[in-house]
């Protein structure tokens, strides 16, 4: 029996799912790099495109170990921030990792590493307190405030996704009248 080349899904097809991780994982090597230069960082080499790349390249792997990938990306934050002081922030270069965990309704790993991300960047940041405590408050609160919308957009898109297997298959979607 031969499939005939009508039956055959295009490359677009495909392959959409490694297109979005290489678009995923250039968007976050970029932006990455560029807020680390924006936010003062001289010179990017010895840690910040380390990092980005790194960040990028596990976004590859995403779709197969979404947690594994946010649990290295978190890891790698903490050594960077460990090794060079940076102001880039804590959350946001591990956003593709916490959408994709929340995307697939593991929250309650989400909620482990957001927390204890959280509170190890509103411990290092600690010592601005002192200088700037708007500073500090406004820093560790957009922290918070970003991880939350990420994980909000995550299981919205979760609950659309679910939603739209169920009406392709039929099911009316949970607390309508059908």
């Amino acid at each position: 029996m031969s499939i005939t080349p009508a039956a055959r899904p295009s490359f677009l097809t495909r392959s959409a799912g490694a297109l979005d991780d290489l678009g995923l994982a250039c968007l976050t090597v970029v932006l990455f790099v560029a807020v680390a230069l924006a936010t003062g960082i001289r010179s990017p080499w010895p840690h910040v495109i380390a990092l980005a790349l790194f960040l990028g390249a596990l976004l590859f792997v995403r779709r197969r170990w979404p947690v594994p990938v946010l649990l290295l990306s978190v890891a790698a934050i903490f050594a960077f921030h460990l090794v060079s002081w940076s102001p880039a922030g804590w959350i946001w270069p591990a956003w593709a990792a916490y959408f994709t965990v929340a995307a697939m309704s593991r929250i309650r790993w989400l909620l482990i590493a957001g927390g204890v991300q959280l509170v190890y960047s509103a411990i290092h940041a600690w010592q601005i307190v002192d200088n700037n405590p708007a500073r500090y408050v406004l820093h560790t609160l957009g922290e918070a405030v970003l991880l939350a919308l990420i994980a909000v957009i995550g299981l919205a898109h979760a609950r659309r996704m679910r939603a739209g297997v169920d009406a392709s298959q039929g099911k009316p979607e949970p607390g309508s009248t059908k």
